[in-house]
């Protein structure tokens, strides 16, 4: 197995998104990136070698919060995130959904551990720029000088990840935009349904939109 090298998968890990990644929010408009698309990136930044951990689960029906401490670890290099989410009580003092409230404050959690590798801010930085939001601090301005996000080319990463293609005869290692591609179907388990983009089932491709269809063919017909 190929050596490891930290410095490099974190300096995939800050680097910019693709432009349309940013999304904003329904209720009120701050603009965020999905969860999925961190640990995507983390996953084929670093070839499926680093892992998160749940250290503690906080249930308190009484006060009506859920508390997950949850642990990255990149390498030999861990960073912990904590994460809330508000429980509903039904009239019987009961909670409500916890489950999902628990899902909730784990991915919480995870954004935040993820966040002290400054996932995502360059590609956030513009959009927090009054006065008050960190987007604004004259420490970050070389986030903004760097330059946001451009429209992406149709160029073939030629890294790879420890994973293969599970399709009858094929066992292709696959590439790291093969495992990206697979991340943006949604509803698909990825960790199962291991296909390179030649063999992901037709039924499959169709669950990714329009855009992102476009874009992968794009890329794997420039190879």
């Amino acid at each position: 197995m190929e050596t490891f090298d930290y410095t490099k998968a974190i300096e995939r890990i800050k680097a910019p998104f693709p432009s349309g990644t940013v999304q904003k929010r329904g209720d009120n408009g701050r603009a965020y990136i999905p969860n999925q698309v961190y640990t995507d990136r983390v996953e084929a930044a670093t070839g499926s070698r680093w892992s998160r951990e749940i250290r503690d689960v906080d249930i308190n029906i009484p006060h009506g919060y859920v508390k997950v401490v949850v642990r990255i670890t990149i390498g030999e290099h861990f960073r912990d995130g904590i994460g809330f989410a508000e429980i509903d009580t039904d009239g019987s003092g009961r909670g409500k959904t916890v489950s999902n409230k628990i899902d909730q404050a784990v991915a919480e959690a995870v954004r935040e551990a993820l966040d002290t590798w400054q996932i995502g801010w360059k590609d956030l930085a513009p959009y927090y720029q009054d006065q008050k939001d960190w987007g604004k601090n004259p420490a970050l301005r070389h986030l903004l000088l760097s330059g946001a996000p451009e429209e992406q080319h149709a160029v073939q990463s030629r890294a790879t990840v420890e994973h293969r293609c599970i399709f009858l005869n094929c066992g292709k290692q696959l590439t790291a935009d093969e495992w990206a591609f697979l991340g943006e179907i949604p509803s698909l388990n990825k960790n199962k349904m291991k296909y390179c983009f030649e063999h992901v089932p037709q039924h499959l491709k169709k669950r990714a939109s329009n855009e992102v269809l476009q874009r992968y063919e794009q890329i794997f017909q420039s190879k």
